[in-house]
C-alpha cells in the first residue's frame, strides 16, 4: 500500500463521522434533529455521544484504546465529534495531517495548523475540536513501556527528552510540547509508516512500530528542534536543572548523592536541596523509582535473568533487588513476568 492509497483511506468519512456530521450541521442550521433521531435508533451508542457528552467518561483505562500486547496505538480521530475534556494515563500526540484543530487544556485554547504536532502528558485535561474535513491523527503510547521504546532518545540533552523525563519522574509536569513541522514530509511518512504497520496482524508489528518511532522522535528533534513551543511557564529556572536531572536517569545504576553533588561541584546539602525540589523526593527515593521503572522494562522486553537485572540496575545482590521490587509491586519479579505472559530468563530466579 503506497502513501497516496493510505492518505485517500484516511479522509474517506466513516459511518460514525457521517453520522456525528449530519447531526452537527442539523444544530448549526438550527434545524430540528427529531426526524435525524428517530431514523437512527439503532445507532445508541452514537446517540449517547452527541446527546450527552457530558456523560462521557473523562478518563478510560488503557485497554479501550490499545489492543492487547500493543505499546502503540495510531487512530484517526473522528470528525465532528462532541467535544468533552478528558484526561489519559499514556503519552498522546495530536498530529493535523491537513487543515487544522482546536486543541483545549484546563486553562489555555491553542489552534493547531496543517504539520503541527502536540506532545501531550499523562493526565492533562484536554479537548479536541474537529468540526471540517481535517484529517487529526492521535498517536498513543503506553506509559509503562515509554523507557523500552526512548531508552537512547532520551540519553539525548534535548527538550524532548527532558519533557518524557520529566513526566515519569519530575514533580514539575509540563502538559505539552508543540512542534511546527511545516508538514513536513520526513515526519508525515513515519506516521503513515507506523500508522500501515499497525495494519498488520503479526507478532512483529508491534516492535517494529516502536523502533520507528524511535527513528520518528531522533528526525522531529534533528529536524524541528527550532520550531519547538514550550509553556513559558513550564521552561528550566535554572540552566542546570535539565542537566541534572539527566545525569542522574542516565547515571543512575551507579551513582550516588556524593558522586552528583561531586560532579556538578555542588556541596552534597545543596544537591540533595535541588534534586528534592525538581522531582519531589529525596534521591534515594527518585533513584529506586528509575530502577523499578528499568527493571519491569527488562522483565518485559528481554530474556535476562533477575540476578543479571539486578546487576544491570545497580544491586550487587538479588535478593536486594526482589525485596524492593515486593515492596512495590506485591510480587516477586519471577511472578510479575510469569503473569505478564513472560518466559523466565535461563538464570533467572
Amino acid at each position: 500500500m503506497n502513501y497516496q492509497l493510505v492518505i485517500e483511506n484516511l479522509n474517506q468519512f466513516s459511518e460514525e463521522e457521517l453520522f456525528y456530521k449530519e447531526f452537527y450541521e442539523l444544530k448549526k442550521a438550527g434545524q430540528s434533529v427529531e426526524e435525524f433521531l428517530q431514523k437512527n435508533q439503532s445507532k445508541k451508542e452514537y446517540l449517547g455521544y452527541v446527546l450527552h457528552p457530558e456523560d462521557l467518561e473523562n478518563k478510560r483505562p488503557e485497554e479501550e484504546f490499545f489492543a492487547p500486547n500493543r505499546n502503540t496505538a495510531i487512530i484517526k480521530h473522528p470528525r465532528y465529534f462532541p467535544v468533552f475534556h478528558h484526561e489519559h494515563s499514556f503519552f498522546e500526540m495530536i498530529y493535523v495531517f491537513s487543515g487544522k484543530c482546536i486543541q483545549h487544556f484546563s486553562n489555555k485554547t491553542i489552534e493547531l495548523s496543517e504539520g503541527d504536532l502536540c506532545i501531550m502528558a499523562p493526565d492533562v485535561t484536554h479537548a479536541i475540536e474537529v468540526f471540517d474535513n481535517s484529517l487529526v491523527l492521535n498517536i498513543l503510547i503506553r506509559h509503562s513501556t515509554f523507557m523500552d521504546i526512548f531508552i537512547n532518545t532520551v540519553r539525548d540533552k534535548t527538550q524532548i527528552s527532558m519533557f518524557f523525563l520529566n513526566n515519569i519522574y519530575a514533580k514539575k509536569k509540563m502538559p505539552y510540547l508543540l512542534f511546527h513541522t511545516g508538514k513536513d514530509p520526513v515526519i508525515q511518512n513515519y506516521i503513515l509508516d507506523m500508522h500501515m504497520e499497525q495494519m498488520q496482524p503479526d507478532e512483529y508489528s508491534d516492535r517494529i512500530i516502536c523502533s520507528i518511532m524511535t527513528i520518528f522522535f531522533t528526525q522531529l528533534i534533528r529536524r524541528h528542534k527550532k520550531n519547538l513551543e514550550v509553556p513559558e511557564c513550564y521552561r528550566a529556572k535554572n540552566s542546570y536543572e535539565n542537566d541534572l536531572f539527566n545525569y542522574i536517569v542516565n547515571n543512575y545504576a551507579e551513582t550516588s548523592l556524593e558522586e552528583i553533588a561531586g560532579h556538578f561541584h555542588f556541596s552534597v546539602p545543596y544537591c540533595s536541596k535541588i534534586i528534592k525540589e525538581i522531582a519531589g523526593c529525596t534521591f534515594s527515593e527518585l533513584q529506586e523509582n528509575i530502577r523499578l521503572q528499568q527493571s519491569e522494562n527488562y522483565l518485559l522486553y528481554t530474556q535476562l535473568s533477575v540476578a543479571d537485572i539486578s546487576e544491570k540496575i545497580g544491586f550487587k545482590n538479588p535478593e536486594t533487588f526482589i525485596r524492593m521490587f515486593k515492596r512495590h509491586r506485591r510480587i516477586t519479579p519471577s511472578c510479575f513476568r510469569k503473569l505478564n505472559g513472560i518466559k523466565e530468563g535461563i538464570s533467572g530466579s
